[in-house]
């Protein structure tokens, strides 16, 4: 029965229509129709639907239909370009590419038949002879990119066997024209996808079917497993029967990764949001718990928030994977440094720090260096803040050991109360990073060692050890 594609044919750049082995024409799509002028009757042959027409080759010399000689002969044409007189008597000029379509014994069973006007291209070359070289550079050009299209085209018996497949479904696949005919259609399909396109293939094959697309995962040759959109169309015969499978298919594999990339930032975004919110809402209530005075409760809050806010400025600058500890602490202490370079100094290894790790260390480091800008080293100009870091072996396993020590401050007295800036330093890490915090109240100055796991907390870490570093 004679009908206008499904939608398979719609998908290709050009006109294109097929018929089976007594010129019968089976399938065509809105493009054949637009440089034919008018619709096929059912049952029509080609030379029947054509009868009023007449072919010339570009010297003006009459010539029979192309599509009978490749019937007939089964050889396939090439970009040949014909001068048609339409019935309504309009002369155009149409470059085409006529294949036959065989069967799994090699039998003439039909022809596919792509084509485009070229008229005014021709035209244009007759009236700008002086741009023959150009417009030539041009149709090669476009020929190529024809030729290396992305969109693979196959062709599929009913018991599943490939009988043809062009180019760019090799180049997709990665396997060899010989590997893909000598195999089943779901021969490298993953496992796990094969269910639902072959349900839709056998339904095709038994009649019940018609137009199916469906995307699935696929294991080229490599081993590479890449996302295929596949859209599937039968070609029947006058009696109804399948005489092949039309399948054309697409890699949507960046497709696919950048729909899961987009899914993992809207979930990692909707978590860090909610963590956010909790850490300040905890910042507000322990702020204000310790605080006289809403005054007081403002000045504590308002540093924590710029903490929490400077951390954040580090992992947005690395796109949320990852801080550097020597940028963190560095943040926190600026407005400590001297011109001299004399009241802080670091020294340790380049450490990458994970995101929770960051915003935990980056808070105790925020109630570290606000005690001692109050109350200890760095309440007094001759005060020092010493920091050293590395890496090394504890009992629980390899960990990042990170010293704060005060020097040349007040002497020290131990709070009697633990205020929740001290909750914070000796309680956020064993929490957060299943760390251990010694906070020490030594007369001669705070002293505070941090353990981390080092598998949990960074992503790498260069040892880069040279002379201590001091600001």
């Amino acid at each position: 029965m004679l009908r206008a594609s499904d939608g398979i044919l719609e998908l290709l750049p050009v006109a294109t229509y097929i018929c089976d082995a007594n010129g019968k024409m089976l399938q065509y799509n809105t493009a054949a129709v637009e440089i034919w002028g008018r619709k096929p009757q059912p049952g029509q042959t080609h030379q029947e639907f054509t009868a009023g027409a007449r072919y010339f080759d570009m010297a003006g010399k009459p010539g029979p239909s192309m599509l009978a000689e490749v019937l007939g002969s089964g050889e396939a044409v090439r970009d040949a370009e014909r001068i048609v007189e339409r019935m309504d008597g309009v002369r155009i000029i149409v470059s085409m590419n006529i294949d036959p379509l065989r069967n799994a014994r090699g039998e003439v069973i039909g022809a596919i038949s792509c084509f485009h006007d070229i008229t005014e291209r021709k035209r244009m070359d007759d009236a700008l002879a002086h741009s023959r070289m150009v417009a030539l550079e041009q149709e090669q050009r476009l020929a190529a990119t024809y030729e290396h299209a992305a969109i693979g085209i196959s062709e599929i018996a009913p018991d599943g066997s490939f009988l043809r497949v062009n180019e760019a479904v090799i180049g997709i696949t990665g396997y060899s024209r010989e590997h893909l005919l000598g195999n089943k259609l779901f021969t490298h399909t993953h496992a796990d996808d094969i269910d639902v396109d072959r349900d839709g293939f056998n339904r095709q094959v038994a009649g019940e079917l018609d137009f199916y697309s469906v995307e699935k995962r696929f294991v080229r040759r490599d081993g590479r497993v890449i996302w295929l959109s596949v859209s599937s169309s039968p070609v029947r015969g006058t009696d109804g029967r399948l005489l092949y499978v039309v399948r054309v298919l697409q890699d949507i594999t960046e497709r696919k990764e950048s729909e899961r990339r987009q899914k993992l930032l809207i979930d990692e975004l909707n978590h860090r949001v909610k963590n956010t919110l909790a850490t300040v809402q905890s910042l507000a209530t322990h702020s204000a718990r310790g605080a006289r005075t809403a005054e007081a409760f403002r000045g504590a809050f308002e540093g924590r928030l710029i903490a929490l806010s400077k951390a954040h400025d580090q992992l947005t600058a690395h796109h949320w994977e990852s801080a550097e500890l020597r940028e963190l602490l560095s943040a926190s202490l600026a407005p400590y440094v001297d011109s001299a370079g004399e009241r802080i100094a670091m020294s340790g290894e380049n450490i990458v720090l994970r995101p929770r790790a960051a915003l935990t260390l980056a808070m105790a480091f925020h109630e570290l260096t606000t005690n001692a800008a109050k109350y200890g080293a760095l309440s007094v100009p001759a005060g020092r803040v010493e920091i050293q870091w590395a890496k090394m072996d504890v009992r629980e396993g390899s960990a990042l050991r990170i010293e704060w020590t005060e020097r040349h401050g007040p002497a020290v007295v131990a709070p009697e109360d633990r205020g929740f800036g001290t909750r914070l330093i000796e309680r956020g890490v064993p929490n957060d990073l299943k760390g251990r915090t010694e906070l020490v109240f030594d007369p001669t100055g705070v002293r505070c060692t941090i353990d981390i796991p080092l598998d949990t907390t960074t992503i790498e870490s260069n040892a880069v050890l040279g002379d201590d570093w001091t600001a």
